[in-house]
């Protein structure tokens, strides 16, 4: 099974071309060895064709699909770069070259990794646990020398060596303390819409629950709040056990903008360990009153905007095998930093616990019961099975992970409830094609 990290040593004496160039591309890109190695893009775009297009951080020719033949020799592989690559592999495949080149899907390279691998480690553990402490460092207002000095500090704890034992470090995690929103957005990655008597999870639950977590980790780089964590009641006693922990390093909360904190709360926020990320639906004059609170206070906040979701579809099973359940979850971002415990058990991703509280679906493998009679040992084995695993029943209900995804409009109500802003800075159809040019020359 050719890995990416295969893919990337071998490549170096290879001529390569990229088939599509969108987000995927541009993720390609950034590694060096491909970026060194392409000579053009592909793409079926006729707007693209003949322009240049700018992928991490250099131009490169765009040609059509039909131009492909003048461009093969033995010595090319072709590495499909697209939420698409079956339908371009068939495609291709379609097509006459006198010369067969060596296809490629990039989606695939990423995710051949075995659980035990250190390529595993580095992908799912090293690299997201290190991206989500640069956002710490961000919060703390860290640059520079101290910046880079402090990464590699951490890199080096992660990894561990001298013979002792690799520390049990995890990315993130998600806590879900609500059922209740003030919205009913549709495509609620939360399903909150679907839930007939929202609810909260008692105070005394979340904290026993945190501690059973906290004793089977040695880090969690950052803790999520999920849901519309400023309806709940007892916000304010989760701030401060996390403030107090020292085995996580950061806080986020998300929020929908239409709300504003409690004072207690509001005060709480002020800690530079927490950072509050605005989803901006377009209710901008809601989303300016809360941005002027958080500003008087100068509380650590971003703003979302022009944000899009992913469709992840309804709760019925789609009847996937084996093999499309691991792609399906080894894709999925939820899968490596929204894990997170709810009501006492802790689950492979946000959308299990949402879909066992709606008893949508049962699981033997996608969560496990925090239970206080058992041992940090025990607690600690059971969670880096999870984190080590490689498939989730969850993915047969749930379209996150699959390919190509669907992406929907962000924040559009169900029943029409909450209307959006009349006024906007730029219309958003304008903007993206702003976007595409910039991008693009002739």
């Amino acid at each position: 099974m050719r890995t990416l990290r295969d893919f990337l040593k071998e490549i170096n004496e290879k001529k390569l071309i990229c088939f599509g160039t969108g987000l995927m591309a541009e993720e390609a890109l950034r590694y060096e060895p491909i970026r060194q190695a392409v000579v053009c893009l592909v793409d079926n775009d006729v707007r693209k064709q003949g322009c240049e297009i700018e992928l991490g951080g250099q131009f490169f020719p765009v040609i059509a699909p039909t131009e492909l033949p003048a461009h093969l020799d033995e010595n090319t592989v072709i590495l499909l770069t697209s939420g698409h690559y079956r339908a371009m592999e068939k495609q291709l495949k379609g097509m006459e070259f006198s010369v067969q080149p060596e296809i490629y899907a990039f989606p695939e390279l990423k995710v051949a990794y075995s659980a035990g691998s250190e390529e595993f480690f580095e992908e799912r553990f090293l690299k997201e646990c290190l991206k989500e402490y640069e956002v710490v460092l961000e919060q703390y207002h860290i640059s520079g020398q101290e910046r880079t000095e402090l990464l590699q500090k951490k890199e080096a704890y992660i990894r561990g060596g001298n013979g002792v034992e690799r520390p049990f470090v995890v990315p993130r995690i998600m806590i879900m303390p609500t059922t209740r929103c003030n919205m009913r957005c549709k495509g609620c990655s939360s399903l909150l819409p679907l839930f007939d008597k929202p609810c909260d999870i008692e105070i005394g639950q979340i904290v026993q629950d945190f501690e059973l977590f906290f004793s089977g980790v040695d880090e969690c780089i950052r803790i999520t709040v999920g849901g519309e964590p400023f309806l709940y009641p007892n916000l304010k006693e989760i701030l401060e056990y996390l403030l107090a922990q020292k085995k996580v390093l950061g806080i986020m909360l998300i929020t929908n903008s239409t709300l504003l904190p409690k004072p207690e709360v509001l005060e709480l926020l002020t800690n530079p360990k927490i950072l509050v990320e605005i989803s901006d639906y377009g209710h901008l004059e809601k989303m300016s009153r809360l941005i002027q609170v958080l500003e008087e206070k100068d509380i650590f906040f971003k703003v979302l905007t022009d944000q899009t979701w992913t469709d992840m579809g309804g709760v019925e099973y789609r009847g996937r095998e084996a093999q499309e359940l691991r792609f399906s979850y080894l894709n999925c971002d939820q899968s490596r930093v929204i894990k997170g415990f709810h009501n006492g058990k802790f689950h492979t991703c946000a959308r299990s616990a949402r879909m066992l509280s709606l008893g949508a679906y049962e699981s033997e493998r996608d969560y496990f019961d925090l239970k206080p009679e058992d041992t940090p040992e025990e607690i600690r084995d059971k969670l880096k099975e999870m984190f080590y695993s490689e498939s989730a029943d969850a993915c047969n209900y749930c379209d996150l992970g699959t390919l190509p995804t669907k992406v929907i409009e962000a924040g559009v109500q169900m029943q029409g409830n909450l209307r959006k802003s009349k006024y906007t800075i730029v219309d958003r159809q304008e903007y993206e094609e702003l976007k595409r040019l910039a991008k693009t020359r002739e």
